[in-house]
């Protein structure tokens, strides 16, 4: 009997120390933020209509994209793209390229014409176009004078023999090589004229050995004249001795 009146006194004694704790706990008044409204009168925005139509009249602010005509140039540049793209995509295996490579591979484009070009300079200043002037004046007006005229005026063997002198082996294959022309017309073996190219005299003649061996000549001929090689006296020696064993079968 005193047990359970002893627990019902600790109970209320515990419950009394409770309250009066949440007696203590002071609530924290809550601060309402007012919102304040602009309620100043709006004002429309108005457009000089004028201005508006002067700015469309100028060139510069014309912002409408005019579609490129579709022609063959166009045609030829969108096929040059699309192989480019699928070049690149071919080596990059559909990654995308970065760094330095990516710059290598926006930089070939250019880097190609530049070869290109370089090239067709390299070509152009290799090649003799005028026939390779020399120091000699009679000699330079000999290289301007038509082949049609060597072939059937001029004397070829004075020719060679003047080119000798200078010591110019290459054009003096050139002489030999007209006069194997030369011959080859008077023996009535090629029709020669002068719109003929080399290749023509080749098929034009019926014997098998002298074909060959004036195709043989035709190519030293066109390696040295206008590949623009040039010839030392040994080389010389040996394609002379070919052009007069050909020229004395005659």
């Amino acid at each position: 009997m005193r047990k359970i009146f002893f627990y019902i006194v600790v109970c209320i004694g515990l419950q009394n120390i409770a309250m009066a704790q949440d007696s203590t706990v002071v609530e924290k008044p809550k601060i309402v933020q007012e919102i304040e409204y602009d309620k100043t009168p709006a004002t429309p925005l108005k457009f000089d209509t004028d201005q508006i139509e002067n700015y469309t009249a100028q060139e510069e602010f014309d912002y409408v994209e005019e579609e490129a005509p579709d022609n063959i140039w166009t045609r030829f540049k969108a096929w040059i793209n699309d192989i480019w793209r699928q070049f690149i995509n071919w080596i990059l295996q559909g990654e995308e390229a970065t760094g330095f490579f990516g710059f290598l591979v926006r930089a070939l484009p250019y880097l190609l014409i530049a070869g290109v070009v370089a090239l067709l300079v390299w070509l152009f200043m290799k090649v003799d176009l005028g026939g390779s002037p020399l120091k000699g004046p009679d000699l330079n007006k000999v290289i301007l004078t038509d082949e049609q005229e060597i072939i059937e005026n001029q004397n070829i063997d004075e020719l060679i023999e003047a080119a000798l002198r200078e010591k110019n082996y290459r054009l003096a294959v050139r002489f030999y090589y007209l006069l194997l022309l030369q011959k080859l017309a008077q023996k009535e073996l090629i029709d020669w004229e002068v719109q003929k190219t080399n290749a023509d005299y080749v098929y034009e003649l019926k014997d098998a050995g002298l074909r060959n061996t004036f195709t043989r000549l035709t190519r030293v001929y066109d390696f040295i004249w206008y590949g623009n090689f040039e010839v030392n006296e040994t080389d010389f020696a040996k394609a002379e001795t070919e052009f007069k064993k050909s020229i004395n079968t005659l």
